[in-house]
């Protein structure tokens, strides 16, 4: 079986770019003949997937989306085979397989929104042609909140639109140790480059509330330059860390007691399951995909991010004041290749 992986770059340089390389890694091992059809590698890779660069597109972004979009059907039309599946993560018209990474264009903006510009018009009819295209198959997104989104959106789309296939999680603790908490202290930790959308400002405020029940609460936050987000922080306070880019995510996971993650929205949260897979407890938004992976064996909980902060407070005192032992959050890129192999098998007769 031949499967055609299209994103614009690949290698581990963000989550949705990871979840490509590691997906087609791990396809080779189950047999399948793998072609990634990219702008730019950044894999290094020495496996046996074959990379073809297509060259970078010009800005504005959105029309660098049109521009990739023709040089995948110039190379599929140009290297033509009967037994292709084509599985693409980008804005693309060639494909029989979509994968959601990313909420749909102007979810819960109104309608007119969309159209109000010219860049917005051409984001919404790269999203309707990547979703209604001729070819189209089947639809994957990363989780079902962010399945339920796209049907609101696209109701034709009900009868392409399988289950969530959830990313792995690269990086794990297997045996971690659960230290208990002081009473009147701990760590709660924030890890986000998009620190606004993800909700820095709700947990900083958090903090300072919390502190006053637990007066050496520290807090760290990973991700955002320094520079960017001092001015969250009065000259006076103290019992925070602001690390900027961390390259050693097992250390910073470790360093805390819990993560705090109240995203305005998310089509998953990757930093969740990280956390989980590391025995460290979360306290998330229900607006996360991610949240649907919490059960009982975790010590986490999920808030709607419009949730009063004396909710959130009180959800944090109660996790942190927990002692229990938590289980650990274990997905492989094996398993997401099973999954998507069973789909690849389900539609090759129809294509």
């Amino acid at each position: 079986m031949q499967i055609v992986q299209i994103v614009k770059r690949y290698g581990t340089v963000g989550g949705m770019e990871e979840y490509v390389f590691q997906l087609s890694t791990e396809l080779i091992k189950l047999g399948c003949e793998v072609i990634v059809l990219c702008e730019k590698s950044f894999s290094g890779n020495t496996s046996e997937v074959k990379v073809y660069e297509v060259g970078s597109s010009a800005k504005p972004r959105w029309f660098s989306h049109y521009q990739f979009s023709q040089k995948i059907s110039n190379w599929l039309a140009e290297n033509p085979s009967e037994k292709r599946i084509v599985h693409s993560h980008e804005r693309q018209s060639s494909h029989h397989i979509s994968t959601f990474h990313t909420t749909p264009f102007g979810h819960n903006r109104m309608s007119l929104f969309r159209f109000t510009s010219l860049r917005n018009y051409f984001y919404e009819q790269l999203e309707r042609r990547e979703l209604n295209g001729r070819n189209v198959q089947v639809i994957v997104p990363v989780s079902n909140r962010l399945g339920e989104m796209m049907l609101a959106k696209h109701h034709g789309i009900k009868e392409k639109l399988s289950d969530a296939i959830y990313p792995a999680v690269s990086i794990t603790n297997e045996n971690p140790t659960r230290n208990p908490v002081p009473p009147d202290g701990g760590a709660i930790g924030f890890i986000g480059k998009e620190w606004e959308r993800k909700g820095l400002k709700k947990v900083v405020q958090i903090w300072r509330d919390l502190k006053k029940i637990r007066p050496n609460l520290h807090l760290k936050v990973a991700g955002p330059p320094k520079e960017a987000i001092q001015y969250l922080f009065s000259s006076v306070e103290k019992d925070y860390e602001l690390l900027g880019y961390v390259d050693d995510k097992p250390k910073f996971y470790e360093s805390i007691d819990l993560l705090v993650h109240p995203a305005k929205l998310e089509a998953f949260g990757m930093v969740i399951t990280e956390a989980l897979s590391f025995g460290v407890p979360v306290l998330c938004s229900s607006e996360c995909g991610a949240a649907e992976v919490i059960s009982d064996r975790y010590e986490c909980s999920a808030l709607s991010y419009h949730s009063k902060n004396e909710f959130w407070l009180n959800e944090l005192e109660s996790i942190l004041s927990n002692k229990k032992s938590m289980g650990v959050y274990t997905r492989t890129w094996d398993q997401v290749a099973r999954e998507y192999h069973s789909v690849y098998e389900s539609i090759a007769g129809r294509i």
